[in-house]
This record gives structure tokens, sequence and C-alpha cells, in this order.
């Protein structure tokens, strides 16, 4: 029993040592574990806080992605609104000068129409003027057979133009 024979040495050291043990406990460990615990829960807010930001940037992403296609939209449909009204003012220009043209051909023809029948009177006034020099002329006798057919026959010819 030489082995387990316990001495009072031994025993204060044992206490000691347990009391050792509780004062680092109360003073080191607790606050130690308890420092741990807080950075603990404070690194775990912090991934919490990241992964919720991650989230936060994700949404933004996307929703700043919508509304660069809504913006692109937009101004693909103003774009297209804006070609559309350019053409329409192109074929409204050129219905227009068509209108215009067809007017400008119409008073052509017009004046051309009233300037032929003005030369057609006059053509007609001078024919009834040859005329009667012609019958004043054969009437006097003054012209041969040959030369009273040819000017009849050009002035039927200039009658008919």
């Amino acid at each position: 029993m030489d082995m387990f024979e316990i001495n009072l040495t031994s025993v204060i050291q044992l206490m000691s040592f347990l009391l050792l043990l509780y004062v680092l406990k109360v003073f080191l460990y607790d606050k130690y574990f308890q420092v741990m615990d807080e950075r603990k829960e404070k690194i775990e807010g912090e991934i919490k806080k990241a992964e919720q930001l991650r989230k936060e940037a994700e949404e933004l992403k996307l929703q700043s992605q919508e509304e660069l296609r809504k913006l692109r939209e937009n101004a693909d449909s103003i774009i297209n609104k804006a070609k559309e009204e350019a053409e329409k003012i192109v074929q409204d220009a050129k219905k227009k000068a068509e209108i215009e043209g067809e007017k400008i051909i119409t008073a052509a023809r017009e004046e051309i129409k009233r300037e032929k029948e003005e030369m057609l009177k006059e053509v007609e006034q001078k024919v009834g003027e040859v005329a009667v020099v012609l019958a004043m002329k054969i009437l006097k006798g003054t012209l041969d057979e040959k030369a009273k057919r040819e000017y009849l026959i050009k002035m039927l010819k200039e009658k008919e133009k």
C-alpha cells in the first residue's frame, strides 16, 4: 500500500491544482470561451450579412438587367416609330410631289391645248383670208389651173394640221 499512501502534501497539491483549475476556469476559460463564442457569433453574423448582401446584389443585378432590357426595348420601339414616321413623311412628300407634278402636267396640257386652239383659230382665220385672196385671184383669173390646184391643196393640208 505504499503506492497509495496519501500524504498531506499531495492532498494540498491536489487541492491547489483544483483551485488553480477553478480560478483558470472562472477567469480565463469562461472569458476565453465567451470571447470565442462572441467571435463565432460575430463571424456567423458577418457571414449571414455577407450572404444577405450577395443576395441583394444578385437581385439588384437582375433588376438592372431587366431595366436594361426594358430600356433597350423602349429604345428599339422609339427607333422603329421614328423610322415609321420618317417613312410616312417621305411617302407623304412623294404623294405631294406626285400630286403637284400631276397638277403641273395638267396645267401644261391645258396650256398646250389652249395654245393649240388659239393657233387653230389663227390658222383658220389666215386660211379664210387666203381663201378670200385666192377666190379673188381666181375670179380675176390671174392664176393658172396648176397654181390654183397647188394652192388649194396647200391650204387644205394646213387646215388639217
